[in-house]
């Protein structure tokens, strides 16, 4: 399965922007799934927002992972199939930082979808940091995260080597890949800067420098998750114990 991850180089608090920018950079591209940042939509009304993530997967011929938008007081999003079909709904159940002063509530936790026969799952943002959410949910064979990283350190090196720590970390303990699409690190939300954290991480890596690919310096990156390889790393997991 390939995957596209969209680092776009900077947010607008318009939602029809963001969208516009976006179709632009994966119109050359193709693939089975694409995945947005947080918050790709901004505010869009509920409706506009799921008509611009079902056009991206219509017109591209890829499954969308739409980011997010917030839906009245919530941080919610969408996953289209390439022919315009549904497949999944998500919320961010912990928000965070600047979300949470300016009164966005917690959702409700996502069940995942399947696409090409593998079961995949949504983690909006900080929803990664927390083990529990993938607790319970075996056999996921991706974990897609819409990011937007916001830090308060002087510059993206340190939220990027902790986002890059926490990816690997969920990779291999849940044996399943961890992708993450960011916005670029000089894009800001409200005055904060962005990590810029987009990127693979890879339970079976071929090489040991191979757990984590990124941040790249592409606004598109392509990434191909092999699932055979997946499969044989669980299963020689499950025979030393690890299970």
């Amino acid at each position: 399965m390939k995957i596209l991850l969209v680092q776009p180089p900077r947010w607008f608090p318009d939602g029809h922007a963001n969208f516009d920018a976006i179709e632009e950079l994966v119109a050359s591209h193709s693939g089975d799934l694409m995945l947005l940042p947080e918050l790709a939509g901004s505010s869009l009304p509920r409706a506009a927002y799921l008509d611009r993530v079902r056009s991206l997967a219509r017109r591209s011929g890829m499954a969308a992972v739409g980011g997010s938008h917030y839906d009245g007081a919530v941080n919610r999003g969408a996953v289209f199939g390439a022919d315009g079909t549904l497949l999944a709904e998500y919320d961010k159940v912990h928000p965070y930082g600047v979300e949470r002063h300016s009164g966005v509530l917690p959702g409700r936790p996502s069940t995942g979808f399947e696409l090409h026969g593998r079961r995949l799952r949504v983690l909006l943002c900080a929803d990664l940091w927390y083990s529990a959410s993938l607790a319970g949910h075996d056999g996921l064979d991706a974990v897609l995260v819409p990011a937007f990283s916001v830090t308060r350190w002087d510059g993206p090196a340190p939220a990027r080597e902790l986002w890059r720590h926490m990816s690997v970390a969920r990779a291999y303990e849940f044996m399943t890949y961890v992708a993450v699409s960011d916005w670029h690190h000089e894009a800001t939300y409200l005055g904060h800067s962005c990590a810029g954290a987009t990127g693979l991480a890879d339970p079976c890596p071929r090489t040991h420098a191979g757990f984590f690919s990124g941040p790249p310096a592409a606004a598109v990156s392509a990434y191909e998750l092999d699932f055979d390889r997946l499969d044989a790393f669980r299963h020689d997991r499950g025979e030393r114990g690890f299970r």
